[in-house]
């Protein structure tokens, strides 16, 4: 593919991540003054998709450094949405997990934005509406086209 279809293709991503960030996810989902940022509920959703998970591991998917990942589950464990746990097998690996409270959380966001979102395209017209989903179809078959090690 040619250069400049890629930098396009770049430069359009790098415009609609923060539209979407901003319009959707924090402004209409109670993300803007919620007790936890976007670190906390990428842990969050790692634990929930993969389970119990060693520290080390979470912080190496996500790009986070020892001390900002010490900080960040400080805060969610003070919080009750995580616990810490020795492994059984090797006493030097400690592992973090969602509790029932953190899961709970997760699903009550979730929803909350679904039910959001619902109400903002529920003003789009009908032909609008139908290219959009058609656009995300296809962009979520590209995007699960890309590899990736998370």
């Amino acid at each position: 593919m040619a250069d400049d279809k890629l930098e396009s293709i770049v430069q359009n991503f790098v415009k609609i991540m923060p539209l979407f960030q901003k319009k959707i996810i924090r402004n209409e989902c109670g993300f803007r003054n919620d007790t936890f940022n976007h670190s906390h509920f990428q842990i969050m959703e790692v634990l929930r998709r993969k389970g119990t998970q060693p520290i080390s591991e979470v912080a190496k998917k996500l790009l986070i450094s020892t001390p900002n990942m010490t900080k960040l589950l400080n805060k969610l464990i003070n919080e009750g949405m995580v616990e810490r746990a020795h492994d059984t097998k090797d006493r030097r690996i400690v592992n973090i997990s969602l509790t029932d409270k953190g899961d709970q959380y997760l699903k009550d966001k979730f929803n909350l934005m679904k039910d959001t979102l619902k109400n903002r395209l529920s003003t789009i017209p009908d032909d609008q509406l139908n290219k959009l989903n058609t656009s995300l179809e296809n962009l979520k078959e590209v995007l699960m086209e890309i590899s990736s090690d998370n």
